[in-house]
């Protein structure tokens, strides 16, 4: 498994203004770690301040301005089950962070899934004729399925599937707050590709 690059996120929220059910913003992926200090916080400002300058965030998406007042940590998801014990003693998670948490281990546990998928591929054609029954394994099928891997590889890719359904089921849905945000920057950006490719034609064409 290739080791994941050290990455602090932070969600730029759109509307103070607005009750913290209604606030929309973007999901910012600074590529440092040390999680929420000052260096961390003013490059996420910077990211969105230049996104934002350069067209690619809704114009109004920030109807009171930009400043680090709209930078929310968003700290590592915990565990559900000792995610209710320990915030008994914090405070609350305002629910656009709590939905950027889901989105970053839902991708997470997304990637993980995948890779076990990818490691249990060679072994379809073993499992689909146990499930079938419609034939006996050959002799290097069998050799495989003696294999202490071939059970490891299995068993892992069940969990994780396990896990990753488990933790969906748990979700609260606020992921939408940052889904709304995500959308239309990629309308812009298919928006200015195809005008991209509008304009090279044109020169062809000239």
């Amino acid at each position: 498994m290739s080791r994941r690059k050290s990455v602090t996120h932070f969600v730029a929220v759109n509307d103070l203004e607005q009750p913290p059910s209604k606030q929309e913003g973007l999901l910012i992926e600074v590529p440092k770690k040390g999680g929420d200090i000052p260096s961390n916080r003013e490059q996420a400002l910077q990211i969105v301040l230049n996104k934002w300058e350069k067209g690619e965030i809704e114009p109004d998406l920030f109807p009171n301005g930009l400043s680090d007042e709209n930078i929310f940590y968003v700290p590592p998801d915990s565990p559900r089950l000792q995610k209710s014990e320990t915030q008994k003693e914090s405070a609350p998670i305002p629910p656009i962070v709590e939905g950027a948490q889901e989105i970053i281990q839902l991708t997470k546990l997304q990637l993980e899934v995948q890779q076990a998928a990818e490691e249990a591929a060679p072994y379809v054609p073993i499992i689909e004729a146990i499930l079938s029954g419609t034939r006996p394994l050959n002799s290097s099928e069998r050799e495989i399925a003696k294999d202490k891997k071939y059970g490891k590889v299995i068993s892992r890719l069940g969990e994780m599937v396990a896990s990753q359904s488990d933790y969906r089921e748990s979700c609260t849905g606020n992921g939408k707050l940052i889904l709304n945000a995500i959308r239309w920057q990629c309308e812009q950006g298919i928006k200015a590709e195809l005008e991209s490719q509008s304009i090279d034609a044109d020169q062809v064409e000239k």
